[in-house]
């Protein structure tokens, strides 16, 4: 694959996934104030997440390097960590948040 087409690619897959993240937390924020406060943590940790995600778009439409290796393996690690801040998540609040269909396919 062409390295602009795979950013543009990885581009379009990280902005898929911070708009389910903000998804996510639009339903969290509609809870009731106890399910609200045990999510917290986990609604920290997204957060966190869409801000490396931020940091990797805007490498990706500033320059996309030639070897992405370094920067895939932070992105996969983060997506490992995403998935089980979600899984955490839905289990505090009593049900999936994102459908599995949509997880992270790391190529």
């Amino acid at each position: 694959m062409e390295i602009t087409a795979y950013c543009d690619k990885l581009e379009n897959q990280l902005t898929g996934w911070k708009a389910k993240i903000y998804d996510v937390i639009h339903v969290v924020d509609k809870l009731p104030a106890n399910e609200m406060e045990t999510a917290f943590p986990s609604i920290r940790d997204l957060h966190g997440i869409v801000a490396e995600i931020d940091s990797e778009l805007e490498q990706l439409r500033s320059a996309c390097p030639a070897d992405w290796s370094p920067n895939r393996k932070v992105i996969d690690d983060r997506m490992s960590e995403l998935h089980a801040t979600l899984k955490t998540l839905s289990e505090k609040v009593g049900g999936p948040l994102i459908p599995d269909s949509l997880l992270w396919v790391s190529e």
